[in-house]
């Protein structure tokens, strides 16, 4: 093992065995009725503070090595895309093949330091309809592009591709606009149900327009197409929230490109819950009713907040029970007195 390594680990354990001597000795004492109870808590309280401020003091130092600086420095792409100051979210895709930092086999996450949402980042715990999609599809397809907002192109050679327009182009690098690319939500004119397989091949196949129809697999469902009239505009955009204005002719259908997944994301028109149905393999979608609403997608999932009130509640009751114990050990100490 490195010899830095050892002295670090050596120098936290003697930190950890300090504190715990400290902790140990101070109820020995207070067993011995030589210090009072509040002294006792005055003493793990002060070091728990330190031991968190310790420990939390440890990511803030780092030494800014010039070379991981540079890499880190905006490419010309993320610069030509930034400069399309976009209103709403959208998706880009690093296609490039020269394996520099954010391209296609060399992504690691790299675009998302620059606040870009990136069509094909990595995750160690990806959800399954997303690999199906890889697999079976694949990251470069033009109808997978339309349908999931990537909107930018990265590519290291140019490219005769109907549909995108050339923003920049260089000896290596050459970014294009997908003008075919739809919003994160849009109303589809019409609904048809079909097998998570069938989609894929469709997709693949690029055998459909995923703004003219989207499929589901749970039930056969019935809605109205679209007219002049609907419209829907995104009001709020963050990572676990989506909020928009729209206009429904009818009973329309609303095709939400983030992934499915039933024990996390709800949906609401107007406040009022409503159905999430699995659309398109692995995304999402719901029934609009006629007229102007509210409509919101919020990742809400029921054991992030169970688990939240439960360490409220057992924190407060640590904090009372610390509280009631002082009280208590005071008023012994009155009556003896």
């Amino acid at each position: 093992m490195n010899s830095k390594l050892l002295l670090i680990l050596g120098g936290l354990g003697v930190s950890a065995f300090a504190f715990l001597s400290i902790v140990f000795w101070a109820a020995v004492i207070y067993l011995n009725k030589k210090i009072s109870v509040d002294i006792l808590m005055l003493v793990i309280i002060i070091l728990t503070v330190a031991d968190l401020w310790r420990i939390d003091a440890r990511g803030a130092k780092y030494h800014d090595a010039p070379e991981i600086k540079n890499q880190f420095e905006a490419p010309q792409y993320v610069t030509v895309i930034k400069s399309q100051n976009d209103k709403d979210p959208f998706r880009m895709l690093n296609l490039k093949q020269d394996k520099s930092l954010g391209s296609f086999s060399q992504n690691s996450n790299f675009n998302a330091y620059f606040l870009l949402e990136d069509f094909y980042g990595y995750s160690g715990i990806k959800p399954r309809a997303y690999q199906d999609i890889m697999d079976v599809v694949g990251p470069a397809n033009p109808t997978l592009w339309r349908m999931l907002g990537v909107k930018y192109l990265v590519l290291d050679q140019p490219v005769q591709m109907g549909g995108i327009t050339l923003l920049s182009g260089s000896e290596k690098t050459f970014v294009y606009r997908n003008d075919a690319s739809l919003p994160r939500a849009y109303f589809v004119n019409k609904v048809e149900k079909k097998s998570g397989a069938d989609v894929l091949n469709l997709i693949k196949e690029n055998a459909f327009d995923p703004k003219e129809i989207a499929f589901v697999q749970d039930k056969d469902l019935k809605v109205d197409t679209l007219d002049s009239t609907a419209s829907s505009k995104i009001i709020k955009y963050t990572d676990e929230k989506l909020q928009l204005d729209v206009n429904a002719s009818g009973n329309n259908f609303m095709f939400f490109g983030s992934t499915y997944l039933p024990t996390g994301w709800k949906a609401f028109v107007d406040k009022k819950q409503t159905e999430i149905l699995k659309t398109n393999h692995g995304f999402m979608g719901i029934v609009v009713p006629k007229g102007k609403h509210k409509v919101e997608f919020h990742y809400a999932p029921t054991s992030f907040y169970i688990s939240k009130y439960i360490v409220l509640i057992l924190s407060s009751l640590s904090i009372l029970g610390i509280i009631l114990g002082i009280f208590f050990e005071r008023r012994n100490q009155k009556k003896v007195n």
